[in-house]
């Protein structure tokens, strides 16, 4: 039998094999006279330009031999009958259903014609290609039949060639899709070319970032395996100068420049430069070198070029997403991470980070007054400048970020946390403007965040800015967060949930009734409605407790619509037992303003059938005076209508007096903090000189005179003795509900 030759038949790693000298053919024949005639008829035969190489073997076993090491055979001469009937079926079973080659194309050659099953039969159940008898297959047939299997083998083999290359680049494109940064990326696509052009462990891959700011040879290498490995931070200069790599770094460069320069790939004979741009979006530039001991064939430099442009598409993507993640993560005019990047770094932090962290957040004040008066630019510059000094001055902190437009949070670890006299020194900065010095005033709040931890990122956040706002309001500079505050949070929190819930049926409402008394006679002049809140349980809620959240939560426009209502529901009520005497409700701006309170007004008096001169409504004198210009011209209508108008805390302001002679009112409330003051020894002078005044006042643009929050005999004797004539307090009744207030009012008649 001629010697086997176990050809190279390709590169090691390589997904196809070179191209053969020979096409191989494998004959199967125990008549070793046949076999002999079978090489002599196909000596010299040439198929596409190459010769034929024949081997040969004598039995199933032998045939199995060489089936099991040695590839790439296109054609199998078999013989049915060798040391057994059907020792040529078993070979083509093995071949078929055991290897699991359904290219090879196999001949049965037989000499018994009629003794195995019939032909088309046995070619069906066996997946036989062809079938020939000794006597029928001649010279000239032989080669014959030897030329067409060839080449239906060699189409064959290049499908399937092209299905597996077309599969890599699949699973190849599947695998890079799914990275999204620029070094794992880069990495995975080395790994996958590497696979693709059949790169050896001998080779180099290598992938660096280009940019017009540095020299071609200083460019950054990313990702690198094989000759082109180098550990730590290496540049392209270095890897192909690197020893380990065979190529004069000198043509290395070359290829690589003609790739940069012309802006494409460079396919070289022992170095592939593959080019992609995404300079239209990151000024940026991807090189990736390919360099094997074996050239690639058309079948490699063809798959590259498909891979290459899901690779570009890859960049582009990548390069997109950085640029969404910098508008994501980064504040656009001060290029520092944002409230987004807080939140994701927190959401990402372990308990042992957290408990090790402390966050600072600093909140200038009067932003917006200064932009409105100084204008946007001044105001970014502003907090540009305050950035600039707590970087220079907290080298150690963590992270600066600008989490609203009025604030920074500063992450610092534990050990180099400022103290609160070092913060202090935040609420104050001096900075320099075009030139011009300013002091930027801020308000500043620190917390543990081991303290917050159980908390989600975004609301660790937002509990910060929630203890800093309290604190500013309470006047404080400094703020340090304690964990008591957030369990007064989530009790508010708890009192909201059970408001909303109270509000869709509006039941758990009710008014209580504070009769307003003419002091000298004490006969009940009037009634102010003040709204009480029962829970299921029994609960009351006092008012100083829902009153804040409601106005907080945006629905105390709701809880004005219920009061006006009731109110008017009482009037009519007490009206019914005979008892005709005005009731006044409170009403907030916002609600007061909105273009459909008159009108629900007027409906509520329509459908009552009341006198509109029983109806009285009380807005604060700071509100009346804050939106004057909006106020003013509604509580002018209500006037008009009959309805009586209030001046609730009055003397509490700041610029009532600019407004009094206009005010559309019919009575002043004196603010309960003067008459208190009536009856402490201390500022009782101070206390009777406001009322006073009030009362004067009062009487010199013909306005009505209320005093409230009447609590003793002194407070009263004063007052009467000032010229009041009417009050209201607890020394002559508290808050009831309407049936003890009918009950009050028919006991004085």
């Amino acid at each position: 039998m001629k010697s086997i030759i176990n050809f190279d038949r390709g590169v090691e790693g390589s997904a196809f094999t070179t191209s053969q000298e020979k096409w191989t053919i494998l004959s199967v024949e125990d008549d070793t006279n046949y076999q002999k005639s079978i090489e002599l008829s196909l000596d010299g035969l040439e198929i596409d330009g190459k010769g034929i190489e024949v081997l040969r073997a004598n039995s199933a076993v032998e045939a199995a031999a060489v089936l099991s090491t040695v590839g790439d055979i296109s054609v199998i001469l078999l013989d049915v009958v060798m040391e057994s009937d059907d020792a040529g079926l078993r070979v083509v079973d093995t071949i078929r259903n055991v290897i699991g080659d359904d290219n090879v194309r196999i001949v049965l050659v037989t000499g018994q014609p009629g003794v195995n099953a019939p032909r088309q039969s046995l070619m069906k159940q066996y997946d036989i290609d062809d079938y020939w008898t000794k006597t029928d297959l001649t010279e000239e047939k032989l080669r014959s039949v030897v030329i067409s299997n060839i080449r239906s083998w060699h189409s064959l083999s290049e499908l399937n060639k092209a299905k597996r290359g077309l599969q890599m680049i699949v699973d190849a494109s599947r695998v890079i899709t799914s990275k999204l940064d620029v070094e794992e990326f880069s990495k995975t696509v080395l790994q996958e070319i590497g696979k693709i052009a059949g790169v050896p462990n001998s080779g180099g891959l290598a992938c660096a970032i280009s940019s017009d700011d540095h020299p071609l040879e200083t460019t950054e290498i990313v990702a690198a395996t094989g000759s082109y490995f180098f550990n730590g931070l290496a540049t392209l200069n270095d890897v192909l100068s690197h020893n380990k790599h065979p190529l004069p770094s000198s043509k290395a460069i070359e290829l690589v420049s003609i790739a940069q320069n012309e802006k494409r790939h460079v396919f070289g004979h022992e170095l592939t430069v593959l080019y992609f741009s995404t300079k239209d979006l990151d000024r940026r530039s991807y090189l990736m070198l390919v360099e094997s001991p074996n050239s690639l064939d058309e079948q490699h430099v063809a798959l590259l070029r498909v891979f290459c442009e899901n690779v570009k598409t890859g960049f582009t993507n990548l390069a997109l997403l950085n640029k969404l993640s910098k508008l994501a993560y980064y504040d656009s005019e001060l290029n520092i991470p944002n409230r987004n990047w807080l939140t994701r770094e927190l959401k990402q932090a372990n308990s042992f980070m957290l408990s090790n962290m402390d966050m600072v957040i600093i909140n200038i004040s009067n932003f917006s007054e200064a932009t409105v008066m100084l204008g946007y630019r001044h105001t970014e510059l502003m907090v540009g400048a305050l950035y600039q000094s707590i970087n220079a001055n907290y080298k150690h902190a963590k992270a600066i970020c600008r989490i609203a437009y009025n604030q920074l949070a500063v992450l610092f670890s534990r050990i180099n946390t400022p103290t609160v006299d070092e913060l202090e020194a935040l609420t104050e900065q001096a900075v320099v403007l075009d030139n011009i010095s300013h002091t930027v005033i801020s308000t500043v709040c620190i917390a543990d965040l081991q303290s917050i931890a159980a908390y989600s990122a975004s609301d660790m956040i937002t509990i910060v800015e929630m203890a800093l706002t309290a604190g500013r309001e309470s006047g404080k500079s400094v703020v340090q967060f304690t964990p008591s505050f957030t369990d007064n949070v989530a009790e508010r929190h708890i009192m909201l949930q059970d408001l909303y819930h109270a509000l869709r049926t509006e039941d758990a409402f009710q008014i209580a009734l504070q009769p307003k008394v003419n002091m000298q006679s004490g006969d009940i002049v009037g009634a102010e409605a003040l709204l009480r809140w029962t829970k299921p349980d029994g609960t009351m809620v006092p008012p100083g407790l829902f009153i804040p959240i409601a106005e907080a939560s945006g629905v105390m426009n709701k809880i004005d619509s219920i009061v006006m209502k009731k109110t008017v529901e009482a009037i009519k009520w007490l009206g019914n037992k005979g008892i005709n005497i005005p009731i006044s409700f409170n009403v907030t701006c916002s609600d007061i303003t909105t273009s459909n309170f008159i009108e629900n007004l007027v409906s509520l008096l329509s459908r009552s059938g009341i006198e509109p001169s029983l109806l009285e409504v009380e807005i604060t004198e700071s509100q009346a005076m804050e939106d004057y210009e909006e106020v003013n011209p509604v509580l002018k209508q209500l006037l008009s209508m009959g309805i009586k108008v209030s001046v609730d805390d009055f003397g509490t302001g700041y610029s009532s007096l600019a407004h009094i002679a206009d005010l559309a009112v019919s009575t002043l409330k004196v603010d309960r903090s003067f008459v208190t003051k009536l009856s402490d020894e201390k500022c009782a002078e101070a206390g009777l000189a406001v009322c006073e005044m009030v009362y004067r006042l009062a009487k010199r643009f013909n306005f009505n005179i209320i005093a409230e929050g009447v609590e003793t005999e002194e407070q009263k004797e004063k007052l009467i003795e000032g010229g009041y004539e009417f009050a209201q307090g607890y020394l002559f009744a508290k808050p009831m509900f309407i049936e003890d207030f009918e009950a009050l009012c028919k006991k004085n008649t």
